[in-house]
């Protein structure tokens, strides 16, 4: 009965969306970027979406001050002083039993670790409960509180805030699974065109108030004379942060975001949380079984590649923050600049992604995006320390950004041909734990490496390894680009033209997960 109700109102909302869409007059472009007829949900998503994307750009900030930080409680050199030494300088001073280097990455790795245990527990009761909207408000005001205490980071605080830091990243990728699961309901209600368009729009906000942050922050913090001051610079990054993500997690959640019942039924009988988990996984364990025996020339192969394939993107933020303070000597206004450089160049990298797949085939574009990812950042971390000038590594930034908007398009297209119709919301939370599995794993070869000596880049280079690993599990395991199409009940596809538009749609990223330079941590 509550099915039938619950199909009825997405049907009712539908049509009221459709015959709004046709009787509204024309609207101006920037009306038409906030026209989301009568969707709420739409909205949510959108406002939700920009408070990750900044905090995903003051986070980037603040690592690069924790880790200044760091460096000079264990009587390390930094900045200017460090400069006027000379390349061969070299500390091994320790602080709290750990090289101060190694700091950033440790956190990743408890952030990770956090991760891929509690997400699969999360996943069931956003399923089959009817919880999430609670539990993303929860997730939402104890990541804002972290990041308003981590405002008063500073030499006598700054071990304190690295543990909130890891407990921030954990909440930060329980805001990602929870706000994942309207995606589908908001496709039911508009149908896939309108959906498509969302998507892009989604997208181009995240995009936008991204890279806006990062100049408000290069701009007041050259205004006030602390760009040379990290620590000052992530406190006024830090107190931004708070002050946007405050009024458009609040805003998202509270306004728009509504409650859901569960979208999976669960047998009569279980009531106690420890059984409806229990169940739940049981349940995402036989799927896991029917994904492998169902649609193993296409499906399980990117599932399993994305396991390898984002625990190497979502630590590229984390380490290069360590990279290129450490080896290439940026400051932490010199780590935001580079980053709003990586954001411009995606977007040449995501016109090139639809070029590649007409050629090809999504498969195959992303293995390519794969391999051109890794080449880039092995480049870099073995050039870069050598370079006659620091800011050379921009041009690096550029190119790093070229091909993370390559991949992500084309990944997120691979996964929409590939996911079998009807279990859109069920595959899709598969495909967010898949991300999540390893994540811990680049960031801790990353320490293990920088804790024995061993040069950063040879870090570098084993984090970017796991792309080629990836693109080898789809070379070798995945099928003919029409047997997965046929797999999935999609053979359709072959016949609609792969164009910028649809691409652009594919690059909401359902998410990673969003464009949103991966990972608070």
């Amino acid at each position: 009965m509550t099915n039938n109700i619950n199909a009825r109102n997405i049907a009712d909302k539908k049509e009221a969306a459709e015959l709004s869409s046709k009787d509204m007059p024309p609207l101006n472009c920037c009306k038409r970027l906030w026209d989301y007829q009568d969707t709420p949900e739409a909205k949510g998503y959108a406002l939700l979406s920009m408070g990750r994307g900044v905090a995903v750009m003051a986070n980037v900030v603040f690592n690069a001050a924790l880790l200044e930080l760091a460096q000079t409680a264990a009587g390390c050199l930094t900045g200017e002083e460090k400069e006027a030494v000379g390349e061969d300088y070299e500390c091994t001073n320790k602080i709290y039993g750990q090289n101060p280097l190694a700091l950033i990455s440790n956190i990743a790795v408890v952030t990770g670790l956090l991760s891929a245990f509690f997400m699969p527990f999360i996943g069931v009761i956003l399923d089959f409960t009817s919880y999430r909207r609670f539990i993303g408000i929860v997730f939402a005001l104890v990541f804002t509180l972290i990041q308003i205490i981590q405002i008063s980071i500073g030499p006598k605080t700054w071990f304190p805030m690295a543990i909130l830091q890891s407990v921030g990243g954990f909440c930060f990728a329980g805001m990602i699974m929870t706000s994942l699961a309207y995606l589908p309901e908001i496709c039911e209600l508009v149908g896939q065109e309108k959906h498509s368009k969302y998507t892009a729009r989604f997208t181009a906000k995240q995009f936008s108030i991204q890279a806006l942050f990062l100049m408000l922050v290069g701009g007041l913090s050259f205004a006030f004379g602390i760009t040379k001051n990290s620590t000052y610079t992530a406190r006024m990054a830090m107190g931004l942060n708070s002050f946007f993500i405050a009024i458009l997690f609040g805003v998202g959640w509270h306004k728009y975001m509504p409650s859901r019942p569960s979208s999976r039924p669960l047998p009569e009988g279980l009531r106690s949380c420890t059984s409806v988990v229990v169940y739940g996984l049981k349940q995402n364990i036989a799927t896991t079984k029917s994904i492998y025996h169902q649609y193993k020339k296409g499906l399980f192969w990117f599932l399993l590649a994305e396991v390898f394939a984002q625990s190497s993107v979502g630590a590229l933020t984390t380490l290069a923050v360590v990279y290129l303070n450490d080896v290439v000597g940026l400051n932490t206004t010199d780590v935001s600049l580079f980053f709003l450089v990586v954001l411009i160049g995606t977007i040449p990298g995501a016109r090139l992604a639809p070029i590649v797949t007409k050629r090809s085939n999504p498969n195959v574009a992303w293995q390519i995006s794969m391999v051109s990812l890794f080449i880039t950042i092995v480049v870099g971390a073995f050039t870069l320390g050598n370079a006659p000038n620091k800011y050379f590594s921009f041009v690096w930034g550029f190119f790093v950004g070229f091909n993370l908007g390559w991949f992500y398009p084309t990944e997120n297209l691979f996964f929409s041909c590939a996911l079998p119709k009807g279990s859109e919301a069920e595959i899709a939370g598969f495909r967010v734990i898949s991300s999540m599995i390893l994540s811990w794993l680049p960031p801790l070869l990353f320490s293990l490496m920088i804790s024995n000596g061993i040069d950063p880049k040879w870090g570098m280079t084993a984090m970017a390894v796991f792309l080629i690993f990836a693109a080898f599990l789809l070379a070798v395991g995945t099928g003919k680009w029409e047997d997965i199409l046929l797999e999935s009940g999609r053979s359709e596809a072959q016949d609609v033209e792969i164009d910028d538009a649809e691409i652009l749609l594919e690059s909401g990223r359902s998410e990673t997960q969003d464009v949103e330079i991966p990972n608070v941590q």
